[in-house]
């Protein structure tokens, strides 16, 4: 069960008591959105907008706004050319929603494994996977990891295949990296908490493509379909396809988004000292969490451990039933039904192992520093209590 995300106009419940979560997502606290609303206001100019904070964020990248994550992934797909019958490429670990993009655009997802300790996409297979029907490659910045994978857009763009990087998982992370959007053909992203709610809040595509710019920009002046109906458009101007793209918001909306962007960049120092909490608690414990390199920029909005498989449930129904906001992690999408009948299902090991003794903790505003170690001593007490002291 998802938990929903309160809007403007409802009243935060408490963190305490509340469904899982699905891997990525946060609380985002009304209270704490007006609190940003009202500094917020004070510190912009007039001319200030979430499109300009985004554009200054992703460093100057052009921003199109969709209505939701997913059928922003979709209409990226589609001004990629994915076209009926092609197939794209992703890690066996990343959003479900993203297959069903590739779905609707009629098109066949096939699944790559991950690498063993960041749990990224692991390149030598996206090559070994890519047929003549290729045409797109998803790249999925799982947790809130952006690795470096200039290589492997430059290896693909000498194929004429599109890369599209999945940013929903890593809305901080991008804004520190040297040049997001790069390299890729279009990146996909959301506020972090945000990407399976569709129609709250605006996602965004963001792209440093002009070819890619022009056709978005183009789709989003003809996004009014009953105004389409009476236009007569030139022979040779591509037909836009119905996709939701949203154009302008309102006053109000534009005032709410910049208030939840500014709010989720301000969650940066508190992930990043509870990461370091983590880091240094869980080795100690013999958990087996993500690796770390030097290339790779890490802001996590969830910091996932993995156990033996017989070891996860107890440990998650521990947490949840002192009240804790911890998240089932990301599942292989060999799992799905969609997968059953094809050979390949059992060709992830890296991912399966994962998904089978992951679960996420949580990070960010919404934890106390006395709720975290809490958190950790109650670990601490679970694996002392299953394997003896460390």
């Amino acid at each position: 069960m998802m938990n929903k995300i309160p809007s403007q106009d409802e009243q935060t419940s408490s963190p305490h008591r509340e469904a899982p979560l699905m891997a990525g997502q946060t609380h985002v606290s009304t209270d704490a959105i007006r609190e940003t609303s009202r500094s917020t206001r004070m510190e912009t100019s007039n001319s200030e907008t979430a499109r300009t904070m985004l554009q200054r964020h992703f460093k100057d990248a052009h921003i199109h706004y969709g209505v939701g994550w997913s059928s922003a992934f979709y209409t990226a797909l589609l001004s990629c050319h994915v076209a009926p019958g092609d197939e794209v490429i992703l890690p066996a670990l990343a959003p479900a929603g993203i297959i069903h993009a590739i779905l609707l655009a009629k098109a066949s997802p096939v699944l790559v494994d991950v690498r063993a300790g960041s749990y990224l996409i692991d390149h030598d297979a996206v090559m070994e996977a890519i047929t003549e029907r290729t045409r797109c490659v998803v790249l999925c910045h799982l947790y809130g990891q952006v690795a470096s994978h200039q290589a492997l857009h430059e290896q693909l763009r000498a194929r004429s295949i599109a890369l599209i990087e999945d940013g929903s998982d890593a809305f901080l992370s991008l804004g520190q990296s040297n040049s997001p959007a790069s390299h890729c053909d279009l990146l996909v992203a959301c506020l972090p908490g945000w990407r399976d709610v569709e129609g709250e809040l605006p996602a965004f595509i963001a792209t440093r493509n002009q070819d890619h710019h022009a056709r978005l920009s183009y789709w989003t002046a003809q996004h009014d379909i009953a105004e389409r109906l009476f236009q007569t458009v030139s022979p040779e101007a591509e037909e836009a396809p119905y996709v939701d793209l949203v154009g302008q918001l309102t006053d109000d909306q534009d005032q709410y988004f910049q208030n939840c962007i500014s709010y989720s960049l301000n969650t940066r120092s508190a992930i990043e000292k509870q990461v370091a909490n983590y880091d240094v608690a869980l080795i100690q414990m013999g958990l087996q969490i993500l690796t770390t390199s030097e290339e790779c920029v890490r802001i996590l909005q969830s910091y996932p451990i993995c156990l033996e498989p017989f070891q996860k449930t107890s440990l998650f129904d521990s947490l949840y039933n002192e009240g804790f906001q911890i998240c089932q992690s990301y599942r292989h999408l060999g799992q799905l039904k969609f997968f059953f009948s094809q050979e390949s299902v059992g060709n992830f090991p890296n991912a399966a192992s994962w998904s089978d003794g992951a679960i996420s903790l949580p990070t960010g505003n919404h934890l106390s520093g006395r709720e975290q170690k809490q958190m950790i001593a109650t670990i601490e007490r679970f694996m002392i209590a299953a394997t003896g002291p460390a």
